[in-house]
């Protein structure tokens, strides 16, 4: 159905109640990446996690300040990583740490350097493994969240769909879940959407809505599903109704950017 996606997983996914990182979460998340390679899927993981990984390990309590939470990241950065490669390699694919900054998408050599080490990695079929880089990082240049990231890398490698991996069933509306958004209901759909952010994490419903809109408009479907369900991404590629989807536009005519 699809030759190129991303899949986000955010930080509720990934977490358990302490805070610490959920193993058996990031192992299923990688069995199902590497059944999706091997139907010759490319994919592009966008992860959360670092951050609280960090503060796991190190037994601290969120004190938000910046360098604390640079150190978070620069401790909680190499034991996700490292948790990644070793589950890839035990399925034959290598993955590859890709780390970066708002700066990276208004420089016109950064934007096209990172680009084309992403097609690079994928055509050696290497999975890229995308985060904000958080270590160095300043206010002007944070990603609201990670979906914001999710955003950018998928409008710049053209990519078919985007899975974000959430704590929920998707979008609620009066308690369900909203099966389909598109340019007819999405006004009547956003009403329903509150600022409230998950635990851990900068990010929450309002800005997955807001992106996938976005995405719709260049012509790139987008779910938001609930991570913690079993194989939810390889249903979510076979085509099952899982979650909510937001059906795009034709597809958009790429631009000079």
């Amino acid at each position: 159905m699809y030759k190129r996606i991303v899949v986000k997983v955010g930080t509720k996914v990934l977490s358990k109640k302490d805070g610490s990182i959920d193993t058996k979460i990031v192992r299923h998340v990688v069995e199902q990446i590497s059944a999706l390679k091997k139907k010759g899927i490319q994919v592009i993981l966008v992860t959360s996690g670092a951050v609280g990984t960090g503060r796991a390990l190190l037994s601290a309590k969120d004190s938000g300040y910046v360098p604390q939470k640079q150190m978070f990241a620069a401790v909680g950065q190499v034991k996700l990583m490292s948790m990644y490669a070793e589950l890839f390699v035990k399925r034959g694919y290598l993955c590859a740490q890709v780390l970066a900054t708002k700066e990276d998408f208004r420089d016109r050599e950064h934007y096209v350097n990172m680009k084309n080490c992403f097609e690079k990695l994928l055509h050696e079929s290497v999975v890229p493994i995308v985060n904000e880089n958080d270590v160095v990082a300043i206010a002007e240049l944070v990603f609201t969240d990670n979906d914001e990231l999710v955003g950018l890398v998928a409008a710049q490698l053209h990519v078919d769909a985007v899975i974000i991996l959430t704590g929920v069933d998707g979008v609620l509306a009066d308690g369900r879940t909203v099966a389909l958004v598109n340019s007819k209901n999405a006004a009547g759909v956003r009403k329903y959407i509150t600022a409230e952010k998950s635990t851990g994490g900068r990010g929450g419903m309002h800005t997955k809505f807001n992106v996938a809109l976005k995405l719709a408009k260049r012509g790139i479907t987008t779910y938001i599903v609930n991570g913690k369900k079993r194989n939810v991404l390889v249903d979510v590629v076979a085509g099952k109704r899982l979650g909510t989807k937001f059906f795009p536009r034709s597809k958009a005519i790429q631009r000079k950017r």
